[in-house]
């Protein structure tokens, strides 16, 4: 296996806050960007790496069905790991990194990232992106707000939205790619793919060389671009490995090419059932509004399709109409067609959030009406507010001045009506 890998700090900063790891032996391979500062990002990029070091040999070992749930463990650990090193609020709010994992087993390519380190494959004149960055910006792409061009020179393109270290549960995605002899994987941090233009990186790993001249090109082009960041990179050649069945034939010569279709056939059996036992155990969440305009938590199977969304259990306890919340939803998407959650904890925080925002800006109105005399109106708006929990001590002081304002015009009426 051709291997090459390298890191600069870059012009700017005086530390390296990245790190990598990068092992032939058990074809494990791994690149994390921390965040926070020296004292922080640096400690969690290389606590990270040294979690994914503990887990590369259970990896290597790891049957390919197993493989998506090893990768998820190794980063969940790490989460932990960083989390449990972050003793106060402050650490925790500014410890973090990104982290993209990638390992090959046989003929195909296995990884697992979160944040905004990316994963390349080079197949001849094909350059492609295999992961998506976890960031404000590639959100804004995805819901069709800017451009990719625009994303690459917005201002707020290093915000990032999911990290190791910045929660207790995290979602990374994880994913497999078929492999050729003579594709060419590359992982680096932001500070390659940020201030490298595709096409360039295309052209060094395309060029002559092997893949650690090729690796200190790459760091090379950042630096004559600026640098203004720590760069990382890894890139591995993939040769095909002699295939099993092949080996099987010259150890088993008696095998018949029969029971050697039978081999294939049920191991193509245990595959599809390991994938599906994995997609069940791994759904995904997102909030919508049912067909009565109610806003709920949906668990959804993306790679079991006979499987409808399962509607969660409400743990506000009271319903949640899409017409009240929905002014409240810009940031969180179109709430009617459906936005991604990592989990049924985040969406049910979402929920409540604007289920609190919602009857707080009802009561308001309510007070505004009452201002302007509409006092009927300022009781309706109430009484929505009241069905989403508003706070009970402002809804009886909003109550009492609606009262007061109700009989107050009748005895000053009385007072200057003269009697018959």
């Amino acid at each position: 296996m051709d291997l090459g890998a390298a890191t600069h700090p870059g012009y700017v900063r005086s530390d390296n806050e990245d790190g990598y790891y990068a092992s032939a032996e058990h074809a494990v391979f791994a690149v994390a960007d921390g965040m926070g500062g020296h004292e922080y990002g640096e400690v969690a990029s290389h606590l990270t790496l040294e979690v994914i070091v503990q887990h590369a040999e259970a990896i290597a070992g790891a049957e390919s069905t197993e493989l998506p749930a090893r990768l998820h463990r190794a980063i969940k650990d790490a989460n932990a790991v960083i989390l449990s090193k972050a003793v106060d609020q402050e650490a925790r709010n500014r410890m973090g990194t990104t982290i993209v994992v990638a390992t090959i087993h046989g003929d195909r390519l296995y990884f697992a990232h979160l944040g905004d380190s990316r994963l390349y494959l080079l197949r001849g004149e094909l350059f492609t992106q295999l992961t998506r960055d976890h960031s404000l910006v590639q959100a804004m792409v995805d819901r069709g707000e800017i451009t990719a061009e625009e994303a690459a020179i917005h201002p707020l393109r290093h915000q990032i939205t999911r990290v190791v270290g910045g929660d207790d549960y995290i979602s990374p995605e994880i994913a497999s790619q078929a492999l050729e002899p003579g594709d060419l994987v590359l992982l680096c941090t932001d500070g390659l793919s940020g201030v490298v233009s595709p096409e360039t990186i295309r052209g060094i790993l395309a060029g002559a060389g092997n893949c650690q001249q090729k690796a200190d090109a790459l760091i090379q082009a950042a630096l004559r671009a600026g640098a203004p960041d720590n760069i990382t990179a890894v890139l591995v050649a993939y040769q095909r490995p002699q295939p099993a069945a092949v080996r099987a034939e010259h150890q088993f010569p008696h095998l018949s090419f029969k029971y050697t279709i039978l081999i294939i056939l049920l191991f193509m059996v245990v595959s599809a059932l390991g994938f599906f036992l994995w997609s069940y155990t791994h759904p995904e969440y997102y909030i919508r509004a049912d067909a009565q305009g109610n806003v709920w938590i949906y668990q959804h199977w993306v790679g079991l399709p006979m499987l409808e969304a399962k509607r969660m259990p409400n743990r506000l306890g009271i319903a949640v109409p899409l017409d009240e919340v929905l002014p409240y939803a810009e940031q969180y998407g179109d709430l009617a067609a459906g936005r991604r959650v990592d989990d049924q904890d985040q969406g049910a925080e979402i929920l409540k959030t604007l289920v609190d925002n919602a009857a707080a800006g009802l009561l308001e109105q309510a007070n505004e009406a009452v201002n302007q005399g509409n006092l009927a109106e300022a009781r309706d708006l109430i009484a929505r507010a009241e069905t989403l929990g508003a706070d009970p001590d402002r809804v009886l002081e909003i109550k009492k001045i609606i009262e007061k304002a109700e009989s107050t015009p009748a005895s000053s009426q009385s007072e200057r009506t003269p009697p018959r």
